[in-house]
């Protein structure tokens, strides 16, 4: 049996600034709102619908990219401040 992923629902305080924000930073679109959803369909066809929530939870999601790619996402989020960058003790690069 094939199982795909198909979509994941992502929480946020303004669901069509969120869309398009992680858009841009990755080199997407956000889709149509659909329903209260905002999509934003990575290369693999899974789709991540935003929402408006007054609570969530912080979650984790792993992008896989060139190192082409990566480099280009690092500079658009280096290009929109410095605040995008905060790193704990307990991240990876120290």
């Amino acid at each position: 049996m094939a199982v795909d992923l198909n979509h994941t629902i992502v929480p946020s305080r303004n669901k069509r600034a969120s869309a398009e924000f992680l858009a841009e930073i990755l080199g997407l679109k956000a889709g149509p709102q659909w329903g209260p959803f905002v999509p934003v369909e990575t290369a693999n066809g899974v789709t991540l619908d935003y929402m408006d929530a007054e609570e969530f939870r912080a979650l984790h999601f792993c992008f896989i990219v060139s190192e082409p790619e990566f480099d280009e996402i690092f500079g658009r989020i280096r290009e929109r401040g410095p605040g995008l960058l905060r790193r704990s003790r307990t991240s990876r690069g120290g």
